[in-house]
């Protein structure tokens, strides 16, 4: 029950973020950018989920941390065509060719603009952090450039 709110909590702030109710239409990069974007994003989320856990995760077991390592990259997957649609419109206004350093750049960005310690602070304070299940692991133990998302760079 607690990650079926979740995910429609998350679904709700994809529709909230994306300022419309139209769907959103895919956006695709080169490979090599798509894995730079996704290592900065997870790693930027990941950083700001380290702070918060050393500021208020004393009461969280070491289950409900690595849950809330799992929201990291199911946050990041949920949102990347809004991501994409953002990145498109800073990669157009260069003018010139990107590189893959504009796209760490971007990413970096990402992660360290959304505001995550939010989500964190909703999900402990009502108690709706999800069990810590098999799949989680998986996606836990995937390296950031091996996550899932709707790209199919090239």
């Amino acid at each position: 029950m607690k990650l079926l709110v979740l995910c429609v909590f998350a679904m709700m702030a994809t529709l909230a973020m994306s300022r419309r109710w139209n769907f959103v239409r895919h956006q695709y990069v080169n490979k090599a950018f798509e894995i730079a974007l996704k290592e900065e994003i997870v790693a930027g989320f990941d950083r700001t989920l380290n702070k918060w856990l050393s500021a208020h995760g004393r009461g969280l077991t070491p289950d409900q941390r690595k849950a809330l390592f799992f929201v990291n990259r199911r946050y990041m997957q949920t949102h990347w065509q809004n991501y994409m649609l953002w990145v498109v419109k800073k990669i157009d206004a260069l003018g010139r060719t990107p590189v893959v350093a504009d796209y760490r750049r971007l990413g970096a960005e990402i992660g360290r603009r959304i505001d995550m310690d939010y989500f964190y602070n909703f999900l402990k304070n009502r108690n709706m952090i999800p069990k810590y299940v098999g799949y989680m692991a998986e996606l836990n133990r995937m390296p950031a450039r091996d996550i899932p998302v709707k790209n199919r760079g090239k």
